[in-house]
């Protein structure tokens, strides 16, 4: 059986291209070769893949997540999809609502073979998603916890909720990492040689919240105990109760479209300096303007390492 989606409406559907030769729509009746269908669903596919990322880009990610959805729809086992469609997932988080109780129901949702390839994109998936729960706690304690204390009870029962389900997805992670080859494990390790150190960091962050006692405004302190909030009636602070501004985690704002727009003209600008001062030298025959194209280039790396350091210390 071979997927094809229809030329005329856009609908995905399977065929048994072993006994036809044409595809019948069941949605608008177009009769058409079933290849014809195999390569536009492919054409469709790419399409999806390259907007979902350009979403992405601008923090856009329930946009994203709608044409991953769809290209999941078509290919459910592409690893590299999945792991892009959890991370917008957990980067919706809310300060009353997180997502890291759906990251294990996906993966096991769909067939993943961990070949070098897929180890290579679980390690880098597992990267940005401790840099998710890093952001999730440093913005928590910036905007959720003032002066020691939790500054509403709307946020207590979500904040265990997501260290529970934390807890779950890294003793999962844990199980995965003992299945990966270890020689494709050390080609990512080398070139990320203080991720494992990461990772063990904030997995005992978490393990550490759930032991810990903490404070609610007008309340006191509080502890986790057999899955369940427990007030011990105690250090109770007197304050005004409040509500975050914003309770999403990862906040979409005008400020990085407005760098993501000047990466790309920037980028656009000395690719395009560049090719001329290749044209140029190659047109005059003179090596030091060839040699000159370099320098944009080189400008070119800088500036999105630069960019990279920058958007990641967000």
């Amino acid at each position: 059986m071979k997927k094809v989606i229809c030329p005329s409406c856009s609908t995905v559907f399977e065929v048994d291209d072993k006994v036809e030769v044409d595809a019948k729509c069941p949605s608008c009746k177009l009769n058409f070769p079933i290849q014809e269908g195999v390569k536009a669903l492919e054409r469709s596919y790419t399409s999806l893949v390259k907007k979902g990322f350009r979403a992405y880009t601008t923090l856009e990610f329930e946009k994203s997540n709608s044409y991953y959805e769809e290209a999941l729809n078509i290919n459910k086992n592409d690893f590299d999809v999945l792991t892009r469609y959890i991370l917008n997932l957990i980067y919706l988080n809310t300060y009353v609502s997180t997502n890291y109780d759906k990251v294990i129901p996906l993966f096991e949702e769909h067939e993943i073979v961990l070949n070098s390839k897929n180890t290579y994109l679980f390690l880098a998936f597992l990267k940005d998603f401790v840099q998710n729960v890093y952001i999730y706690f440093k913005e928590l304690e910036e905007r959720i916890i003032i002066d020691g204390s939790f500054i509403n009870e709307k946020y207590v029962e979500p904040f265990f909720l997501a260290l529970k389900a934390l807890k779950e997805d890294f003793d999962y992670f844990d199980n995965v990492l003992t299945l990966l080859k270890e020689e494709d494990k050390n080609v990512y390790l080398e070139d990320n040689p203080s991720f494992m150190e990461r990772y063990e960091k904030y997995k005992n962050k978490v393990n550490e919240c759930l032991s810990t006692t903490f404070n609610l405004i007008n309340v006191g302190d509080f502890i986790f105990e057999d899955g369940k909030i427990v007030y011990l009636n105690t250090n109770i602070k007197n304050g005004e109760i409040k509500e975050a501004k914003e309770e999403r985690v990862i906040v979409a704002n005008k400020k990085f479209k407005h760098e993501m727009m000047a990466l790309y003209i920037i980028s656009a600008s000395l690719i395009v300096i560049g090719i001329i001062l290749v044209a140029i030298g190659f047109a005059l025959n003179n090596e030091i303007v060839k040699y000159c194209a370099f320098i944009p280039f080189g400008i070119l790396v800088i500036y999105m390492i630069y960019f990279y350091i920058k958007i990641s210390k967000k």
